[in-house]
């Protein structure tokens, strides 16, 4: 009986240990897959290489600094708001300020690897008319595993096609790093 009682007692215990285990599991697993959404305020700094194929043989170069409010919802899509400065160089020197704003998707990862698609529009300030619109680009970084801070860049080179109202098209290819400091909290 003695034996019976011992080996009841160690059934009882495995059986409660693989309970919390399990519950701990599915409870780390639920936790992955809560959403991600947040406000982070944004600054990016970068470089553009840009050709048209309607002007062969005119390269341009310009830096780039954006301040902008990226939101993000617990749906994997969100939106950008903020202000772009450039300084193209030259020989078609010019510096242009512009509103812009796009809609993005992404996705999160397990070890905070963030991937994000965007399209964007650019605007001249205090008007609705679109400078430019720009097609699909894609960066990827880090979400710190607080979820207090973002980093985003391109991995690869991409070029992305920017349409002028006009019909004028040049393609980029650019190389911007993003940090975003989470805001709100």
């Amino acid at each position: 009986m003695k034996g019976n009682i011992k080996k009841l007692a160690v059934f009882v215990v495995i059986a409660t240990i693989t309970t919390f285990i399990s519950a701990t599991m599915a409870s780390a697993a639920d936790h992955k897959k809560k959403a991600f959404h947040g406000e982070y305020a944004a600054t990016s700094v970068g470089m553009c290489l840009g050709t048209s194929p309607m002007i062969p043989d005119v390269v341009f170069t310009n830096s780039l600094t954006q301040q902008s409010i990226y939101t993000f919802n617990s749906d994997g899509t969100g939106t950008v708001e903020g202000t772009h400065f450039g300084i193209t160089f030259p020989p078609n020197q010019s510096t242009a300020l512009r509103d812009m704003s796009w809609e993005f998707t992404y996705e999160v990862t397990q070890d905070g690897t963030i991937t994000f698609v965007g399209e964007g529009i650019w605007k001249f300030p205090g008007t609705d008319d679109i400078a430019y619109t720009s097609s699909a680009f894609s960066e990827s970084g880090k979400l710190s595993g607080d979820r207090k801070t973002i980093t985003l860049g391109p991995v690869t080179p991409e070029a992305t096609v920017l349409t002028f109202p006009s019909g004028f098209v040049f393609e980029v290819t650019c190389n911007i790093s993003r940090v975003l400091i989470r805001v709100g909290e």
